[in-house]
Order: structure tokens, then C-alpha cells, then sequence
């Protein structure tokens, strides 16, 4: 098999004669190669970086009872405030270097397909958007661990706070596709304005991911920066909805009872 199943002699014969037939190989897939390249890059990243939340992160803040690492580190002259912004700030870090290293190989591997191919095919790459989609993609997943934090402190046991951040996150990407749809439906129908308003409320609680979506934008052929108005306010947003889940969680934790 070959690229994105292409039989194993097209490769072989891409190989062979890459000045004259390069361009035949690439008739067989998109044109759009490079928006390709760039989903295949991001999604190879998000799925990373949810691994590394839902599967590390919730292991190291749930409370189980065959673990007692909470107790060690508690025992230790620390506050419980102390406690969970220092857990917050370690796994932070890991998940940006996390992301530094998934970034710097992403746009290598995205220089390289464009440098092998003709500009038809890959025409955009712009440094700006990129390092504005990963920002986004950072954002995203730093909001989700504050939440995770919150949810291990409000439920013991890291099999039901992965449950429970798993659906978190499933509603969050779902709830805008609802509320675009109950707002089509409110044109022609009155009484869904009410639904539409309850959506509209809920997103106070179950944030738009898609605001810190702009992968899109690097291979946009007209290469225009979003209004830095909406840039501030959407990531002004995800700061303060952080910020605010840490808050929760240093507050759930003072009055949680360890035993």
C-alpha cells in the first residue's frame, strides 16, 4: 500500500522519475494538498494532546484509593491551594513542551511537502496563522485541564472523572452544531427562540471550542488576520473561564475531606 492507499507501483514510479512525473502522482489525490497535510498535522496534535489529558493528567489529579500521593504531598507544609496550582502549572508545562515538539515537527513536515511540490498544489503557508492555530489548540487544552482539576476534586476515582471530562468535552464541541440548528429552526418556528436563549445561556457552562479553531485560516488563500477585537475577546474568554475553573477547584479542594 502506498500513500492514502494508493497501489504501491504509483509510489515506486513517483520515485523513480520525480521531475517529470511528480505531478502525475499528485493527480491522484486532492489538489488541496496542502490543507491535507495541514488537517492530517493538527488532528495528529489535538488526538496527542487528549491522550496526554485524558489518559496522564487524570491519573495524576483523581483521588483513588489504592494511591495515596495526595496524602504525601498534603503532609508537606503546602496549602491545598498550593497544591492545585502546582499540579496545574506542572502538567501545563509538560503539555507545552508537549506541543513545542509536536508544533516544530508539524511545520517541518508542512515546509518539506511544499517544498516537493508546485505551488497548485500547496500554495499558502503562513508562519503567523500557524503559530496563532497552535496558540488556539494550547488554549483549548489548558482550559480542559483546569476543568479536569475541578472534576477530581468534586468526584473520587480517576475512571469516573475521565468519564465525566470525556463528556464535558463531547458537549462542548456538539453544543454549537445544536445551537446553529435550533437557531434555523427559530426563523421559522417562534416558539424556539426560548431554546435558542437556553443555548445561548448553557455556553456559560460548556464553552465554544470552535472560537479557538483557526487552522483553517493557514491555508486561506486570502491570508487576512481575524479582527484582534475577536482575537482578545476569544481568548479573553478562555483565560477567564480557566482562571475561574481554577478558583472552583482550589475551593472544592480546602473543604474537601481527604478520608
Amino acid at each position: 500500500m502506498g500513500y492514502g492507499g494508493m497501489p504501491f507501483w504509483g509510489w515506486y514510479f513517483f520515485q523513480l522519475q520525480p521531475r517529470q512525473e511528480g505531478c502525475c502522482f499528485f493527480d491522484f489525490i486532492s489538489r488541496d494538498v496542502g490543507r491535507a497535510s495541514n488537517d492530517f498535522i493538527f488532528s495528529i496534535s489535538w488526538f496527542s494532546g487528549f491522550l496526554f489529558l485524558f489518559f496522564h493528567a487524570v491519573q495524576v489529579v483523581a483521588w483513588d484509593e489504592d494511591r495515596n500521593v495526595i496524602y504525601n504531598l498534603l503532609a508537606r507544609p503546602i496549602s491545598r491551594t498550593e497544591y492545585v496550582l502546582g499540579i496545574f502549572s506542572g502538567l501545563a508545562l509538560l503539555m507545552l513542551f508537549l506541543n513545542l515538539l509536536l508544533g516544530s515537527l508539524g511545520w517541518l513536515t508542512l515546509v518539506w511537502i511544499k517544498s516537493n511540490v508546485t505551488p497548485e498544489y500547496f500554495g499558502h503557508l503562513s508562519p503567523g496563522f500557524y503559530l496563532l492555530s497552535w496558540a488556539g489548540l494550547f488554549a483549548m487544552e489548558l482550559m480542559m485541564l483546569s476543568v479536569i482539576l475541578l472534576f477530581s476534586g468534586l468526584i473520587r476515582g480517576s475512571f469516573p472523572v475521565l468519564l465525566i471530562s470525556i463528556s464535558f468535552y463531547a458537549i462542548c464541541s456538539g453544543m454549537p452544531v445544536v445551537r446553529e440548528t435550533i437557531s434555523q429552526q427559530a426563523v421559522s418556528n417562534p416558539g424556539s427562540h426560548i431554546s435558542a436563549k437556553l443555548l445561548q445561556i448553557m455556553t456559560a457552562i460548556f464553552p465554544d471550542f470552535s472560537r479557538l479553531d483557526f487552522k483553517n485560516l493557514l491555508m486561506s488563500s486570502a491570508q487576512v488576520w481575524p479582527d484582534l477585537t475577536i482575537l482578545f475577546v476569544n481568548f479573553g474568554l478562555i483565560i477567564g473561564y480557566t482562571t475561574l475553573s481554577l478558583w472552583f477547584a482550589c475551593a472544592v479542594y480546602n473543604r474537601r475531606d481527604l478520608q
